[in-house]
């Protein structure tokens, strides 16, 4: 149920036809896990508030630096040294009241993954480099939990998803096999401010909807989006039948 203020405060979001009260109310009793808190899980933890979300989970291990802060904007100046999903915390609750936020100042790994994913009604992948989005990857497909995934570099990004709620779908391994996948970062090789807005907003979009249960997401798909070159291509992502991460549990 919507308190008093809760109704008020997204009473545009629900006259959308095919949103309305009950995906509200939806959003409101769902749990976000989001990993990481920078580039791409600050613009995707501040849409997931300010659409609703009722607990966002936060995990990050780094620490604010000043070179975060031209795209990492629920950070400050005043906050650098502080942990990053400490930082974002504070910046989220001043926004919406009414979430429940917990910030986790640990590496998500193996040991710590399991544990968060059990907890999480959706898995939101935000973090910064390819041996962790596997970890996610696996960690949401043996818990059955639907993951949004995103990258982000230079002027270019991608957003895809993974229903583990469905059988038969593919998971990130089959796109993006493991010992394939270049580990580019953009502390590295650069990265615009304007294309982790976008990539983590569209990555928030999809959450919406995988935990509301409206519209048409990205599951089994994936869309790439060019900030520089104003283009955005969608592609379907087969499920490799000899994946060595899924195909088994098929």
């Amino acid at each position: 149920m919507l308190t008093e203020r809760q109704a008020e405060r997204y009473l545009r979001q629900m006259k959308v036809q095919g949103f309305g009260r009950e995906a509200q109310e939806k959003l409101a009793s769902s749990t976000f896990l989001l990993i990481g808190a920078g580039g791409l899980g600050c613009p995707c933890a501040q849409a997931l508030a300010a659409s609703g979300a009722g607990r966002i989970i936060l995990v990050d291990c780094d620490a604010v630096e000043r070179s975060n802060l031209s795209r990492q904007f629920l950070h400050t100046e005043e906050r650098i040294g502080m942990n990053k999903a400490q930082s974002a915390a504070i910046a989220l609750k001043a926004m919406s009241p009414d979430l429940v936020v917990e910030a986790v100042a640990e590496m998500a790994d193996e040991k710590t993954l399991p544990g968060l994913v059990a907890r999480a009604d959706v898995v939101v992948d935000c973090c910064d480099n390819s041996r962790t989005r596997h970890m996610v990857n696996r960690a949401c497909l043996g818990a059955g939990k639907p993951l949004v995934t995103g990258a982000c570099l230079r002027g270019s990004g991608q957003v895809a998803v993974f229903d583990f709620r469905v059988p038969g779908g593919p998971c990130y391994a089959c796109a993006f096999p493991e010992d394939e996948e270049p580990d580019l970062k953009a502390a590295a090789h650069g990265v615009l401010t304007l294309a982790t807005a976008i990539v983590g907003t569209v990555e928030a979009a999809e959450a919406v909807k995988v935990a509301a249960g409206v519209g048409k997401t990205l599951a089994g798909r994936l869309i790439l989006v060019s900030a520089l070159e104003a283009e955005a291509q969608v592609f379907n992502l087969p499920a490799d039948p000899d994946c060595p991460v899924c195909a088994a549990k098929r």
